[in-house]
């Protein structure tokens, strides 16, 4: 494996313009892709076909995805089809809804090696030169799906805050009020 940062230059040098992504066959790329990875029978490649994904940035993503593979000096080893299959479907779609256009993997680094750490973070892949600890730990600070855990979380606990504070505020109004009508 390479450094994190030779697989997102990969994807901020992604040469967007001479791909159409509405016609292009997604299970026709990854077959070339995963052919040059797994030397093995690959057919079929996948249970179900990409090719009937209709969101443009989930195609895109996928073309992404197999440009990274595909190449060869990307050094990236042989890995478990059935952890790609379950990245593909699940995570992908998951991960285009919070990223869109697709573009944002192109455009900012961070976003490219978000997507590149959730691929490595899938297939069990470690980037040269780091520690499962820190890939881990960097994998979470940049995932669109972990900011958004902990914006709802922190949205959820100023809530529960503003309502004690309107309990309490409530609560003192009546005792002042109970203290009124005693005096």
């Amino acid at each position: 494996m390479l450094e994190i940062r030779y697989y997102v230059k990969q994807i901020l040098n992604f040469p967007i313009l001479s791909v159409d992504f509405k016609t292009v066959s997604l299970d026709a790329l990854w077959f070339d892709a995963l052919m040059t990875k797994r030397k093995g029978i690959l057919s079929p490649v996948f249970d179900r076909s990409l090719n009937k994904i209709t969101n443009p940035d989930t195609r895109a993503t996928h073309v992404l995805l197999t440009y990274v593979i595909f190449d060869p000096d990307s050094k990236i080893p042989e890995f478990d089809l059935k952890k790609l299959t379950i990245f593909l479907f699940e995570t992908v779609p998951e991960l285009c809804k919070l990223v869109h256009p697709y573009t944002e993997w192109t455009k900012d680094a961070e976003r490219a090696e978000e997507l590149i750490r959730s691929l490595f973070q899938a297939l069990d892949l470690l980037p040269a030169n780091e520690t499962k600890v820190y890939f881990e730990d960097r994998y979470r600070s940049i995932d669109s799906r972990e900011r958004l855990r902990i914006l709802d979380q922190t949205k959820k606990a100023q809530e529960r805050a503003k309502e004690i504070l309107r309990q309490m505020k409530q609560k003192e109004e009546e005792e002042a009020a109970s203290k009124y009508n005693r005096e």
